[in-house]
């Protein structure tokens, strides 16, 4: 069986794919970014998305991307796929109709965009 928190566990240090603002402190906005997918964790819940402009590599625009969400909140998903150990961004209130625009790397990154 996977073990998804510490596949997450894993993936939180990475922070170098993160643009940080120069009116922000690095630490603590990473810190910060750390804080909201912790707190924001859920138990794995498979969704799915369209891939939509600028489109994400192996995937066409239109084309449906599915992966399982480990974080959640107003409409920000952080979605994993274990097939290519990667996480990815979704977007929207209706998790019927969700959208993939293109963002995808570390979780902190996929968190901030």
């Amino acid at each position: 069986m996977i073990d998804f928190d510490q596949i997450l566990d894993r993936h939180l240090p990475i922070s170098d794919d993160v643009y940080v603002g120069s009116e922000e402190d690095p630490d603590e906005y990473l810190k910060d970014l750390t804080r909201e997918i912790v707190s924001n964790r859920r138990d794995p819940l498979p969704v799915k998305a369209v891939v939509m402009a600028p489109g994400l590599p192996g995937f066409e625009l239109g084309s449906t991307i599915s992966g399982l969400c480990l974080a959640e909140l107003a409409g920000k998903w952080l979605v994993y796929r274990p097939e290519n150990d990667q996480f990815y961004a979704f977007w929207g209130t209706n998790m019927e109709a969700l959208g993939a625009h293109g963002i995808f790397g570390s979780p902190l990154y996929c968190w901030s965009a």
